[in-house]
């Protein structure tokens, strides 16, 4: 690959980490729409992951996305997921 390809794809990727630290920001300054809209956006296997950090955190009960504690759960899952991405985390 040439350094001009790995030098796009560097910046891929940290876009896509800045995103997502974005998303988690959004939830936990209760900006939740913004934050399920940011969810959305993320490829399928990264959401269903966070999806999965979530449901064990709220020890399988549902939560109440519009509840500052709820927020701060979902960001932090969001963020524990950009963690692992980051390889700071064994998945």
């Amino acid at each position: 690959m040439s350094p001009e390809g790995i030098a796009h794809a560097i910046d891929e990727y940290l876009r896509a980490l800045q995103a997502q630290s974005r998303i988690a920001e959004a939830f936990y300054y209760g900006r939740v729409g913004e934050g399920i809209e940011g969810l959305l956006s993320l490829p399928e296997d990264i959401r269903f992951k966070i999806e999965q950090l979530i449901w064990e955190a709220a020890g399988g009960k549902a939560i109440d996305l519009t509840d500052q504690a709820s927020g701060n759960l979902v960001a932090e899952s969001i963020l524990f997921s950009l963690e692992e991405r980051m390889g700071m985390h064994a998945s």
